[in-house]
């Protein structure tokens, strides 16, 4: 369970395998302290080159030196713990008497445990150029073959009676790079890493224990250690000696981390609060305003809702002769006990107008609960997890938005694997398709169409001293302007009164709103039903652009230039967009620093907006993301983004806007210098964005650019 070191890294190795001591560390596996065999492996790295080409061993460390100074080191003291020993045995190897640079030691305790082989610790050690000793890599307490016995399997034959299993464990408890191994020394020791505690708490949950598959198995242990003991890390091997006839035996290995199952554990941790996910589907009348109308509904009976999934369309199921459904998922936390929760929930899908008709036909609004905590229940009216889940991907998809990795009850195996291990449909059947609802203007955006349009978001700057446009656009012209631009093809009028190009000076709140309020009214008293997006970070801007006829807020900021601008988007229930961005138009050129390279640092820090957005209460099903080309981002990092802009819009499941209009890498790859020139350059970028999987592109020339999209579409959509 622990990997032995390499030469093969360039360094020499000097190593002693097995050294059979006696020492006291600690308790036997009666729980007596008393002197007890161990079994001491220890590596040195050291070249050896001089000494192997002049024979002379004073040019190399003496393993016997190593092997007298160790034994007596450990025989002639008493140990708190392994890790204390192995601690001491590291530093005597790199003291002066040995002076190694590097070393590794592993001890072994045959006889810790009554029915495993062995336990013990892996530890990495080496020296600074001041000869402070420093812990490197994760340090590892390891459990080797412990046997137990439980029910396990598939077959009927293999329900009948207990068999054997034997289970590796390896606890890794990982480091600070360069931290000093003071801490080690003196029995210091961690007891969420005590081997005994571990061992007793996975015994006493295998031996109770009734899986059926190793997969659920190995996972229940793991869970067992890290949420059971705190373990940070572990990893877990487990084998069934009796399965096969000609096979020592089968086995899975897995390791993972305690924030794996981080959402069982914060939910069990609340005393009196219980975590519940709900799914919803409506498939009769107006199915977006149901689902809406449902999860405001249950915040109004008290069950606070703390996440939402995306909106898939799907298929009927079992009674097939009925409307496409809209499905969605919720995640709650409730004090009400699990009747009780169903009770709330039949009121609630009878107070918006649910009528009981044949079984699995027709609804406006269905509401069940898929989960509740962990627990395993059935009754005549309630089965929780609920029976039918593992087989509907309109259900598991929306829970896999939410929490991928969180495992079955029954079963033990993640939600994103039972997922993928539905059969795809039969190709009489539509396939499910996603549901973001921009506009009642516009139709619905399919993220997972591979076929879909790419919406035209036009530019309309109602600023003096915008990049390209300024002055151009007044409250006098606006209405023509917009026609214009819906003529040639614009889904989405984007209007905005305060500029954000680089070094801009910003405009105060009532200059905002008095260039952007009257022309939303206009364009709206006029006619015009094309959907409308304010571009700005002001939450007051935001609700009265809303107000005034706008069906959605693009905020260049994310929603951190404002503190209101989530709560104001949640109380409206009306779609964000929220774009990545560092510091300020004045700073952003400052911050376009991405050692992690641009696309990962993208994602990590938008899906943070997206977090803080719905903890704000803001329905995921009203996020867009947008990456930010051209802020707090340099030329080369610009086209970086466009080459890889697919893994981008795969790496978060929500619809992306993307704007390459005119910016100034546009310029600097072209040599065009005037911003409004760069209608070329602009083509060749748009293209790259429907390539890459935008579902709206920001433009100031929408005619040319529809042309664009149309090609670029035909290319890679159709």
């Amino acid at each position: 369970m622990h990997e032995s070191p390499s030469s093969e890294d360039g360094n020499d190795l000097i190593f002693v395998r097995s050294l059979n001591l006696k020492a006291t560390t600690g308790v036997d596996s009666w729980g007596r302290e008393r002197p007890q065999p161990i079994l001491l492996t220890i590596w040195l790295k050291n070249s050896i080159a001089l000494a192997g080409s002049t024979d002379h061993l004073p040019y190399s460390i003496n393993y016997g030196t190593v092997t007298k100074a160790i034994t007596a080191r450990v025989e002639n003291d008493t140990f708190n713990s392994l890790e204390h020993l192995a601690g001491d045995v590291a530093r005597t190897a790199l003291g002066p008497d040995i002076n190694a640079g590097w070393v590794r030691v592993v001890v072994e305790k045959p006889r810790a445990l009554l029915r495993a082989d062995a336990a013990g610790i892996a530890i990495t050690r080496r020296k600074n150029g001041d000869g402070e000793v420093l812990a490197e890599g994760s340090d590892r307490v390891f459990v080797k073959n412990l046997r137990l016995v439980t029910i396990i399997g598939v077959n009927p034959w293999e329900r009948e009676e207990k068999q054997a299993v034997v289970i590796n464990l390896t606890m890794h408890k990982e480091n600070n790079p360069g931290r000093p191994a003071e801490a080690i020394e003196g029995g210091n020791f961690d007891p969420h890493y005590d081997f005994h505690s571990v061992a007793k708490r996975v015994t006493e949950h295998v031996e109770a224990s009734d899986y059926k598959t190793v997969e659920a198995f190995v996972t229940a242990i793991a869970k067992e250690a890290c949420i059971g003991c705190g373990i940070s890390k572990i990893t877990v091997r487990v084998e069934k000696p009796s399965a096969l006839t000609f096979a020592e035996g089968p086995g899975v290995e897995i390791t993972r981390e305690r924030s794996f199952f981080a959402l069982e554990e914060a939910a069990m941790g609340v005393e009196g609060k219980h975590d519940v996910f709900i799914a919803l589907g409506s498939n009769i009348g107006d199915r977006f305003k149901a689902i809406k109308d449902a999860v405001a509904e249950v915040e109004e009976r008290g069950i606070k809702v703390k996440r939402t999934s995306n909106l898939y369309q799907s298929a009927p199921m079992y009674y097939l002769d009925q409307p496409t459904f809209l499905n969605g998922v919720i995640q709650a936390e409730t004090t009400l006990s699990p009747d009780d929760l169903l009770k709330t929930l039949k009121d609630i899908e009878s107070l918006l107008g649910r009528s009981k008709s044949i079984e699995n036909g027709p609804r406006s609004i269905d509401l069940d609960i898929l989960l509740y905590d962990n627990l395993v229940h059935e009754t005549p009216h309630l089965t929780i997890p609920h029976l039918k889940m593992l087989e509907r991907e309109f259900v598991l998809r929306p829970l896999c938005d939410i929490s991928p990795n969180k495992p079955h009850p029954l079963t033990s195996t993640a939600f994103k694997h039972h997922l993928n291990a539905i059969p795809p449909p039969p190709p009489s059947t539509p396939p499910l398709s996603t549901f973001a609802f921009l506009s009642p203007h516009l139709p619905p955006l399919d993220r997972l169409n591979p076929h879909r349009k790419t919406y035209i978001m036009a530019v309309l700057n109602l600023t003096p001293d915008s990049f390209s446009d300024g002055g151009l656009l007044t409250h006098d012209n606006i209405v023509s302007t917009a026609q214009e631009l819906i003529a040639a093809g614009a889904d989405i009028l984007d209007i905005g009164g305060c500029s954000t190009r680089p070094c801009a000076t910003q405009v105060g709140l009532e200059e905002e709103l008095a260039r952007v309020i009257p022309a939303i009214k206009s364009l709206r008293e006029a006619g015009i039903k094309t959907a409308i997006s304010v571009d700005t970070y002001r939450a007051a801007v935001a609700r009265a652009a809303i107000s005034a006829g706008a069906d959605l807020i693009n905020d260049v900021t994310a929603a951190t230039s404002d503190k209101d601008m989530f709560k104001t988007v949640a109380d409206l229930a009306v779609p964000i967009c929220l774009m990545h961005m560092r510091g300020t138009p004045s700073t952003m050129d400052s911050l376009a620093s991405y050692p992690a390279g641009v696309i990962p640092t993208i994602i990590s820090e938008l899906s943070e907006r997206v977090r803080a957005a719905e903890e704000a209460g803001v329905r995921r099903w009203n996020i867009l993301l947008d990456p930010g080309l051209g802020f707090a981002k340099n030329m080369h990092q610009n086209l970086e983004l466009l080459r890889g802009l697919a893994e981008l819009t795969g790496g978060i499941g929500l619809p992306w806007v993307v704007g390459p209009s005119r910016k100034r890498f546009v310029g600097r790859v072209t040599g065009v210098r005037v911003a409004k020139e760069r209608t070329w350059g602009t083509a060749g970028a748009v293209a790259a964005c429907v390539a890459g999987g935008a579902d709206v592109v920001r433009v100031h020339d929408v005619a040319e650019m529809k042309e664009v999209v149309d090609m670029a579409g035909a290319i890679w959509r159709q």
